[in-house]
């Protein structure tokens, strides 16, 4: 007999490869299937097991995922693409990741040939694993701020820096990688050289630096440096990533370990500034722009779960029928009114995420090729406005997911507390969100100077063109009724709800320039909590319009268009409180448009169509919660998962390979990543 989840899938009626083609190309999906028809055979991927081991178990672990990786790169001869989208899959981040994310991406960018040609072949063998180094146990976002320092030392021919941390508080802090696995750090600190007319020292600001951390045949820490893991994470989060500390007492480089793409210093300490002043942004924009996209995928694998579970959840029977089965709890309004809308988020953030990350890749190329900044502090400012929203919607997505399962969201086995335990850290590294929100308001008012001074002549990026419309005369209501337009098909009209969200938008970007203007008694930190509003609102604005733009194409099929609708109704109700403060909407229009929004989720968006939608995700079995798996067959699972320590012997001797994880036998399984290439090239001389 089919399970309910099963008989919905029948009554689907949505194209699910149509709706799959557009969240991913055809060379995507080919990377992702080829990967996973791998992995989903690996023992060493079973994700089940992963909540029986205390964080020690899970450092060695995460540390031989990554040997069978460089293994299984060898034997399937895996592209870069197939080799980073393992270690996407691996669900939690390794001491790899951000080797792969964030040093090696930095050396490309920052590093000039000669020191990309030096570093990086061993960095992509894994000989080389980098950290990057810029958080302090007393400073984060503030880089300005840091105490490490990096002096440079020219006296009797030394052509060196001095690398310091300046006692306890300058220690670097949530290094991942560095707690185990990482030999390399690359290191955010502030430059010293001394005044070619006093002496004296002078500082130049944050520039980076390669620094070794450990010896490359014992793996021991090297002089001067003190470095190790910082112990567990709140709610368990990121047990398969060494976070660590390295504290620097003053540590000799040479001098061609600073990154010279574009501010350099010579040998006799002359130092030539970067062109743009802002070129040291790329590295944080390289790590945000990746955010919004991988948040979006994990809120898809909990709304995959939360969905699929309460299809074959029934509580309580409302027909009145005695004999009649008790009711689907995802029929009930409540559930749809919390997880459709959460299905909506994670498209949408999927798809504007690639967006961000394409212009990401623009700018690479016409940094690296062209010394072109052009993008560079737009990529700044929407990145980050964008990794403040997506970070703020998906933790609060994930846990209403889990809520949504009632008690048994709460077991492990609905896969959602760790991907929040995970996740829940996005909100705070890569600068804590109210912070960096800052950002992206200066930016909007930068560009709000420039129309008041340059008129229609000055040039905005697209997703700032809306500013114009605060000197464009228009009034305030960017849109109205009229006589032959009834409110459904009025706030059913795509073009209207991003109007009314530019409006919105304008609205908080211009009340925040008139505060600046005039209360000048305040400090501009006396408004950050509003900048924190300005940014999401400008990320919403982005997002909506970027869900709708990859719709309109020929061919989407319909349920699609209702979820992106949906999407962008209810980021309009939202926002009602700002677009009737306002005035741009009357309280009429705001009861209009949440009755359109409350049909579409609980009548117009049906079960087999989320269904269909989720399916299009594409996750196999072991990526999402067992409570999710695609048969819907949740009780079975459940009775057989608790009983496997009497039943599954696979899994008993999966626990027990790991019982005897020590912090004195790490080093050495750290070394066993660090030697494979090394030890593989000895053995294919052995045979020749």
């Amino acid at each position: 007999m089919p399970t309910d989840l099963q008989a919905a899938r029948v009554q689907c009626k949505v194209d699910v490869k149509a709706v799959g083609d557009i969240l991913l190309s055809p060379e995507q999906r080919r990377v992702r299937e080829r990967v996973a028809d791998v992995l989903e055979k690996e023992e060493l991927w079973d994700l089940s097991v992963r909540p029986h081991l205390n964080q020690i178990q899970q450092l060695y672990r995460s540390l031989q995922l990554c040997k069978r990786i460089l293994q299984l790169r060898t034997q399937y001869q895996w592209t870069p693409a197939e080799y980073h989208e393992v270690i996407r899959k691996s669900d939690d981040n390794l001491p790899i990741s951000l080797h792969e994310t964030a040093f090696i991406p930095m050396v490309l960018s920052q590093g000039t040939d000669e020191q990309q040609q030096k570093w990086l072949s061993k960095c992509r063998r894994l000989e080389y694993v980098g950290c990057y180094a810029q958080t302090e146990l007393a400073h984060g976002s503030n880089v300005q701020g840091l105490i490490t320092t990096a002096t440079w030392d020219g006296v009797n021919g030394r052509d060196e820096f001095i690398i310091d941390s300046g006692g306890v508080e300058g220690t670097k802090w949530w290094i991942g990688g560095a707690g185990v696995l990482a030999n390399f750090a690359l290191v955010q600190a502030i430059l010293r050289v001394p005044d070619r007319t006093t002496g004296e020292m002078k500082s130049l600001g944050p520039h980076l630096f390669v620094v070794p951390i450990r010896d490359l045949e014992t793996h021991l820490p090297l002089p001067g440096v003190q470095v190790g893991d910082q112990g567990p994470k709140a709610y368990g989060g990121f047990a398969a990533t060494d976070n660590g500390y390295i504290n620097f007492d003053k540590v000799r480089i040479p001098r061609e370990n600073m990154l010279m793409r574009f501010a350099k210093l010579d040998k006799d300490g002359v130092y030539t500034p970067a062109k743009h002043d802002k070129l040291s942004y790329g590295s944080m924009v390289a790590l945000r722009a990746g955010i919004p996209k991988q948040m979006g995928w994990v809120v898809g694998k909990a709304v995959t779960t939360a969905i699929r579970y309460c299809i074959a959840r029934r509580q309580f029977n409302l027909t009145g029928n005695e004999t009649a089965e008790e009711t689907q709890v995802i029929h009930y309004a409540s559930v749809k009114h919390r997880l459709f809308p959460i299905l909506a988020l994670s498209y949408a953030y999927i798809l504007s995420g690639q967006k961000c990350l394409e212009m990401y890749s623009q700018l690479l190329d016409r940094l690296l090729k062209l010394g072109d900044v052009g993008m560079l502090a737009e990529m700044h400012s929407l990145s980050t406005a964008l990794k403040v929203s997506s970070t703020s919607d998906g933790c609060r997505s994930l846990e209403e997911a889990r809520k949504a399962m009632g008690g048994h969201g709460f077991s492990w086995m609905s896969g959602v507390g760790g991907w929040f335990a995970n996740m829940t850290a996005t909100q705070t590294y890569e600068g804590e969100n109210y912070v960096i929100a800052q950002q992206t308001a200066r930016g909007l008012l930068k560009h709000l100077n420039g129309l008041r001074e340059s008129g229609a002549d000055y040039k905005l990026p697209e997703s700032s063109e809306y500013l114009r419309r605060i000197f464009s005369g228009s009034g305030k209501k960017p849109v109205s009724h009229s006589a032959d337009t009834t409110p459904q098909r009025f706030w059913r009209n795509p073009d209207n709800l991003v109007k009314i969200l530019e409006a919105r938008a304008a609205y908080l970007i211009g009340r925040l320039a008139i505060a600046v203007a005039t209360e000048k008694e305040k400090q501009w930190t006396d408004f950050s909590f509003s900048t924190f509003a300005i940014a999401r609102a400008h990320a919403e604005l982005y997002i909506v319009k970027q869900f709708f733009s990859a719709i309109a194409v020929p061919g989407v099929p319909k349920a699609l268009k209702k979820l992106a609708l949906l999407h962008g109704l209810a980021t309009v109700v939202a926002g009602l409180s700002d677009l009737l403060e306002a005035e741009e909407i009357t309280a009429s229009e705001a009861r209009e448009v949440r009755e359109v929004y409350n049909w579409l989720v609980e009548q117009e968006l049906s079960v087999p169509e989320v269904v269909g939608l989720t399916d299009a995700f594409g996750f196999r079995d072991w990526e999402i919660g067992l409570l999710g798996n695609s048969e819907g067959r949740v009780y079975e699972r459940m009775w057989d998962e608790v009983r496997w320590k009497e039943r599954d012997e696979r899994k008993r001797e999966l626990v027990r390979r790991w019982e005897g994880a020590t912090w004195e036998g790490m080093r050495e399984e750290a070394m066993k990543v660090l030697r494979y290439w090394r030890e593989a090239d000895e053995g294919q001389k052995a045979k020749l």
